[in-house]
């Protein structure tokens, strides 16, 4: 059995102190793709890590710094689809209004958020992903179609890892109004109390989250014994 995790910077462990110093250099190309692909590698003090420890169990850490949920989703499925091995996947959900493209030109997705830096967008005025973003936001992007994909999305996860055999817990310690929710998905407003409403949990916030989410999982697992 392994543990595989899908999320954004929350998940990824982000401000923890085992990361290293070039993660908060601006400058750095290893914090931009595509080079991030292949440096991006989560904080070990991030709480799959510590749910894997309580159960002696394999972790597959995918939060991704500044990742969307249509990427999570990506991601999720992509592994779930070429997955061989019994698993238990433990989905963040985050911001809904955060996407992500596909860009022709560097033949990749690439994710886009709205709150890119204001001296930042003026130095790259022409930067594609910026360009991209801007004209998203300002004439596409709707809450309300966002939250509605956002469900889907979480029906669909739970869906495919029934169908394929597949032990799942899904969160979202984000303030949200889904409701009609799967048995799979866990109470925010708890997760958020756990973590002092922190979208970047501090090394004991991810303790105390890993133990709730022990405690979920057990009773997930016990159920299905019964």
């Amino acid at each position: 059995m392994q543990i595989t995790s899908f999320g954004c910077s929350f998940t990824f462990g982000e401000e923890l102190d085992d990361l290293p110093d070039w993660f908060n250099d601006k400058s750095d190309k290893r914090n931009y793709m595509p080079l991030k692909l292949k440096y991006e590698k989560a904080s070990k003090k991030s709480y799959p890590y510590i749910l894997g420890s309580f159960l002696d169990f394999d972790v597959e850490n995918n939060g991704w710094r500044g990742g969307s949920n249509d990427r999570i989703f990506r991601t999720f499925f992509d592994h779930l689809i070429n997955n061989k091995k019994k698993t238990i996947y433990t989905i963040q959900w985050t911001f809904p209004h955060r996407t992500e493209y596909w860009s022709e030109k560097r033949n990749m997705f690439r994710g886009i958020v709205p709150d890119f830096n204001t001296d930042f967008k003026k130095q790259n005025s022409k930067k594609e992903s910026l360009v991209y973003s801007s004209e998203y936001y300002t004439k596409f992007q709707n809450d309300d179609v966002d939250n509605k994909k956002l469900l889907r999305y979480i029906w669909s996860v739970d869906s495919l890892c029934k169908q394929f055999g597949h032990e799942l817990i899904q969160f979202m310690p984000i303030e949200n109004e889904l409701d009609m929710l799967p048995d799979s998905f866990l109470n925010s407003m708890e997760i958020m109390t756990l973590v002092e409403d922190k979208i970047h949990p501090t090394e004991e916030q991810h303790k105390r989250l890993a133990k709730y989410l022990l405690i979920g999982l057990t009773n997930v697992l016990r159920d299905k014994s019964n």
